[in-house]
């Protein structure tokens, strides 16, 4: 495919949780008996970047040479979310050794999760064996992705999901935003990250079960600080929020109303996600 039309997906992990017969949030009315699993994997919540105008930078990662130095569970929590983000931003660029290494660092992490040893030991294989296709490895990503989390529920494990997911989230934003070379109302990668403030506020909520934790004190903290400059955003009235159900309980909204963060906030944001998440990282 042409590189000036080729479209590549980034694709962020963002809130990854069960809710079962309650609200999600105001905008986001669900009741239903069934446990329906809100992760959006790679493929579910992208961008799509024009990688004849976007380059990739390697700056933008962190570094797998700071995985031996992650010994508190929280730390090892946290990172696993940021180097998942990480994956994926190489991924989408054929960045395919670079994957590999994000991939064995996801996986030797893994082994603090309460998650079955079959589970864990499949990870470096598979993307060992597909490495060389992007899309067997994309598929691998979102596969072991829905497992790890689906384990962790049943192991009743939800901080740790809630912990992954904020650190999905900052690097996430970190390596958007620092994408934009210059702001604009417009710009597409800026309207994804507005887009996310009711999953922030859901993660959050979720979270907040868990606030007599002591390792969830700074995960409750940093979601807080990223709110407080989303709830500053302007939204203007949109079409009616609604969803759809696929087969495997996987939900997509459409609609909403839509979030539009200015100039100044823009620069906000970009220096509080940078401090966050040099905060987990270092």
């Amino acid at each position: 495919m042409d590189s000036k039309i080729l479209k590549l997906i980034i694709a962020f992990l963002v809130v990854s949780f069960f809710c079962k017969s309650e609200a999600l949030s105001q905008n986001d009315n669900i009741q239903s008996s069934e446990n329906f699993y809100l992760y959006p994997t790679p493929s579910e919540i992208f961008e799509v970047i024009d990688v004849g105008k976007i380059s990739f930078n390697k700056d933008l990662l962190n570094t797998i040479d700071n995985e031996q130095k992650y010994i508190l569970s929280k730390d090892k929590y946290l990172n696993i979310g940021v180097y998942m983000a990480d994956l994926t931003y190489c991924t989408f660029f054929s960045k395919k050794a670079k994957s590999k290494l994000y991939y064995e660092a996801i996986s030797n992490m893994c082994g603090c999760l309460l998650i079955s040893s079959d589970l864990k030991g499949c990870l470096s294989k598979e993307i060992a064996e597909s490495a060389e296709d992007i899309d067997s490895v994309f598929k691998t990503i979102n596969t072991h992705y829905y497992d790890i989390m689906m384990e962790l529920d049943e192991n009743k494990s939800n901080n740790v999901i809630y912990t992954i997911t904020t650190g999905a989230y900052v690097e996430s934003f970190y390596i958007m935003l620092n994408l934009v070379s210059e702001y604009n109302e417009e710009n597409v990668l800026l309207k994804k990250i507005a887009e996310e403030k009711y999953a922030l506020h859901n993660l959050h909520k979720f979270s907040k079960r868990y606030e007599s934790d002591p390792n969830m004190t700074d995960i409750i903290r940093y979601q807080e600080e990223i709110i407080k400059l989303f709830d500053l955003f302007i939204v203007k009235e949109g079409p009616k929020r609604s969803f759809t159900i696929d087969d495997d309980g996987k939900i997509k909204f459409t609609g909403g109303p839509k979030i539009i963060m200015n100039k100044d906030q823009f620069e906000n944001l970009k220096k509080t996600i940078e401090k966050i998440r040099n905060e987990i990282i270092n």
